[in-house]
């Protein structure tokens, strides 16, 4: 469903190029439930915009995403739960996104927003939305069970209690 916010960036076309791309098999599998739990609980976490953590885990996920994205194209058999998070603008500050499954499209991406917006009105799990390579602050996906990437959890994580840690 398109969202009626502008800065969304979200059309019904959009859905259908998704639509598309999945029937052509450009798209890989949902995130599976183990996946998705460990990809953020779902918890809303707000941190200070200039937090040096996170600023720190941004830069480490943009300067290893072509990587990423060709691993996307071409998964090995192993490799599943192939997601991306964006950060999107609301009264709040930002708030972030994970995006699954996406897709590339000319210079832009598409993809489902694959978490409950907390802050983020006019948008829901499931919408389809629009956003740039330069939008994407964060990646993940899993490998024989292995989670890579995923750099904002990890930073937050270090913060946390050893109980916390242990359930991630």
């Amino acid at each position: 469903m398109a969202s009626d916010h502008p800065w969304a960036r979200t059309a019904g076309g959009f859905a259908l190029i998704l639509n598309a791309a999945r029937a052509a098999g450009l798209t890989v599998h949902h995130i599976n439930d183990d996946a998705g739990r460990r990809a953020g609980s779902g918890e809303l976490i707000i941190l200070p915009l200039n937090d040096p953590a996170i600023a720190k885990a941004i830069h480490t996920a943009r300067r290893t995403l072509s990587k990423f994205l060709a691993r996307a194209r071409r998964p090995r058999s192993t490799m599943s739960g192939f997601a991306v998070k964006i950060a999107l603008g609301s009264d709040n500050g930002a708030e972030f996104f994970w995006i699954h499954p996406f897709a590339h499209v000319g210079e832009r991406f598409i993809g489902q927003i694959n978490n409950t917006p907390r802050s983020v009105v006019n948008l829901k799990i499931g919408d389809t939305i629009a956003f740039r390579k330069n939008e994407i602050v964060d990646w993940v996906y899993m490998d024989a069970g292995r989670m890579h990437g995923n750099y904002t959890a990890r930073a937050i994580l270090k913060s946390a209690s050893p109980k916390d840690r242990d359930a991630f």
